[in-house]
């Protein structure tokens, strides 16, 4: 009589064989896939034994998510063969997709399971802010110059709406909490990484720091400037001008001791970031930000006017000190190149409403302003080229945006696109100042903290472009899925 094994035993057989077979194929694969790929293998494998051991993969694919865009990358291969673009041009993924898109399959899995742990009855217009933006997009896509370049940014507008969608959804307290801590986190590691960059004269590789990179030879405009790895001074910046003012309102209005300490700490290490890239109107505009959630925490009482004065006069006496080391690199950033950058930005916006001015009310099309300026302007034709010819070796997005992200919507979606853009900004602003009503304690100064934040970004990108690019771009869903599911989920951070 044969016994034949029990179910569990058949489990455990397939397991071993299975975990056999990867590690065989592995040790085949690992030679192959260089430093990049072995460490997203290695980040994968984190990540299984992350959920594994907690139980929660919604939480753990969302802080992935939060750290996966700080990657500044995009990857043009897989739609080549479908639109046959030129090299940085078209639709492209970027390694946050891979994080979304296990996010959402987690609550399709859940569901089939009945296993749903999504509140029920969540009556939120989620897409209200970026709806009006979105059909606008849509409608400019359908009259644009380059319907291929249009339609892909018009696809990461509604990215966005679903990512927002799902998060109004999903969100839970739990979630909450991870999202903002995985923000808090992301920010400590952008802001310490770049300042290792600067400390340690780091060149085009992140391994250079410990002398294992490429060529160092970086162009002049970001040599010895924190990037992060976000790759470029100009967009990690403004990364941080968003966020850190959120980690500043947790200092201010939680009610726990050890949480404002790590609050403060986290403000400090992104100020220190700040310093370290040596970009003058964000580092002017965070302290304007910190200022303007700590004069908020004095009018509603969570912040005694002598304690602000005393800090303030430390937070000042740091910031000298932090910014010695740099102090003739400021100096000289300043001095040697003001001038050039205020002009350079002029004619950019110069050129950008002559593009306006053919195509008024809904633009010439996403993505197509640098190609139609390049023939009004000789040195957007220039630079567009050098672009162009480091998208086909590098295979990230190639482009030479006006740097004025209003002027650059008003070229490329028109008046009513650069309308809907506002109305996305204003509606998120508007959510965090009702979050801020609605909740107490570190939770409302979660969405004081980010709503200046958001403010001051606001202005910054009338002289910047980096919010329309996709670090910035989805964690703006991020944030605005944070402000505004605050009151109704009550996260309690205390």
């Amino acid at each position: 009589m044969t016994i034949l094994p029990q179910p569990r035993h058949w489990i455990a057989t397939a397991g071993m064989l299975g975990g056999g077979l990867a590690a065989a194929s592995l040790a085949v694969m690992l030679p192959q896939l260089g430093p990049k790929g072995a460490a997203g293998l290695l980040g994968f494998g984190m990540i299984g034994a992350i959920i594994l051991g907690t139980g929660r993969p919604k939480e753990v694919f969302l802080s992935f998510t939060v750290l996966a865009l700080t990657y500044n990358r995009q990857y043009f291969d897989a739609f080549d063969g479908i639109f046959g673009g030129r090299p940085g041009e078209g639709l492209y993924w970027i390694p946050a997709d891979l994080m979304l898109v296990c996010l959402f399959a987690t609550s399709v899995v859940e569901r089939c399971l009945g296993r749903d742990t999504a509140p029920p009855r969540v009556r939120e217009f989620a897409a209200a802010p970026v709806l009006p933006f979105l059909v606008v997009a849509l409608l400019s896509t359908l009259l644009a110059e380059r319907i291929d370049l249009a339609a892909a940014d018009t696809a990461r507008i509604a990215k966005f709406a679903l990512l927002l969608i799902w998060l109004h959804r999903n969100m839970t307290r739990s979630l909450w909490l991870t999202l903002v801590g995985a923000l808090a986190a992301s920010v400590t590691l952008q802001a310490s990484l770049g300042t290792l960059q600067v400390v340690f004269k780091a060149g085009q590789s992140l391994l250079s720091i410990v002398g294992a990179g490429g060529p160092d030879a970086l162009p002049e405009e970001i040599d010895n400037r924190a990037r992060g790895t976000l790759g470029h001074p100009n967009m990690i910046a403004p990364y941080l001008l968003m966020l850190a003012p959120g980690a500043f309102g947790v200092a201010v209005f939680s009610r726990h001791a050890p949480l404002r300490l790590l609050a403060l700490l986290v403000t400090i290490v992104a100020v220190v970031g700040m310093v370290a890239t040596k970009s003058r109107a964000p580092g002017l505009l965070l302290l304007v930000a910190l200022a303007g959630v700590a004069l908020v925490g004095v009018w509603l009482r969570t912040l005694s006017p002598k304690v602000l004065l005393g800090g303030g006069i430390w937070v000042l006496l740091a910031i000298a000190l932090a910014l010695l080391p740099f102090l003739h690199d400021i100096v000289e950033r300043f001095r040697s190149d003001f001038g050039v950058s205020v002009t350079f930005r002029a004619n950019y916006n110069h050129a950008g409403m002559l593009v306006f001015s053919e195509n008024p009310l809904l633009g010439i099309g996403f993505g197509g302003s640098p190609e139609r300026m390049a023939r009004l302007w000789w040195v957007i034709a220039d630079e567009l080229q050098q672009i162009s010819r480091f998208a086909h070796l590098a295979g990230v997005r190639a482009a030479a945006p006006i740097h004025n992200v209003y002027v650059l919507m008003l070229a490329e979606a028109g008046a009513l696109g650069c309308l809907g853009f506002c109305i996305l900004l204003f509606g998120i602003v508007l959510r965090g100042i009702r979050g801020a009503v609605l909740t107490n304690a570190g939770s409302r100064g979660v969405c004081i903290g980010l709503t200046f934040g958001l403010l001051v970004q606001i202005v910054q990108q009338t002289i910047d472009f980096s919010l329309w690019w996709d670090p910035s771009f989805f964690t703006l869903a991020l944030i605005a899925a944070a402000l505004g599911t605050a009151p109704r989920v009550r996260p309690g951070l205390p």
